[in-house]
């Protein structure tokens, strides 16, 4: 994803980076601290205060949603051909995976990156993830079908989790910190329910922050 950096930020000695005020950042990994996101400037990397940038659109970026959860949230009848979502690729942690609704299925491809940390499908390079998106909301992302990539127009809600869970009744929900909750229910200000990995359960709404 991409962020635009609104202050300096001078790197200290914990692997953090360097950058200055209007650069563009391509950030790698926001789902295991909101704090401090993973980022790469200019071929290098580290990390850097969530507070310093502001995100560019990336509403289609779900993070550590699963391969099974994508495919539900996909399948729902509002769907349309071409809706898709961005998420962290499960077999390959650091990578990138797009999940898109075609006909009655859900397809999935994984985001190549080369030396370069250049990202691709096939053999069109971009510079991010953002890039490559808008790049495939014309051009199919498929070899074998047209499948251009279209925004989701359903009102849907994810939430992440900023620690773990561990239930002590059955109808709670057990996650992970980083964990990306589909959000079913928020009428109990204290007590949320939601969807993860095809369970659902009910969880405190103070361990979990709404998915930027």
């Amino acid at each position: 994803m991409e962020a635009v950096a609104e202050h300096d930020f001078q790197a200290g000695p914990n692997n953090e980076l360097s950058f200055r005020r209007g650069n563009i950042l391509k950030v790698l990994n926001k789902d295991e601290d909101p704090h401090w996101f993973k980022a790469e400037l200019d071929g290098n990397e580290g990390f850097i205060p969530s507070n310093f940038i502001r995100m560019r659109d990336c509403s289609w970026y779900l993070g550590k949603i699963t391969r099974n959860d994508a495919e539900v949230l996909l399948k729902r009848p509002a769907i349309r051909d071409g809706n898709f979502l961005v998420r962290q690729c499960e077999s390959s942690p650091g990578d990138f995976s797009i999940s898109v609704r075609f006909q009655d299925t859900v397809q999935h491809f994984k985001v190549l990156r080369d030396q370069g940390g250049k990202y691709y499908l096939w053999t069109e390079m971009h510079n991010s993830l953002n890039e490559l998106v808008r790049y495939h909301r014309s051009a199919s992302v498929s070899r074998t079908h047209t499948i251009l990539l279209s925004d989701m127009n359903i009102d849907t809600e994810f939430v992440q989790a900023l620690f773990d869970f561990n239930p002590q009744e059955n109808e709670e929900l057990a996650f992970k910190r980083g964990d990306v909750i589909l959000l079913i229910d928020k009428t109990d200000p204290n007590w949320w329910e939601g969807q993860l990995n095809n369970r659902r359960g009910i969880f405190p709404s103070n361990y979990v922050s709404q998915l930027q």
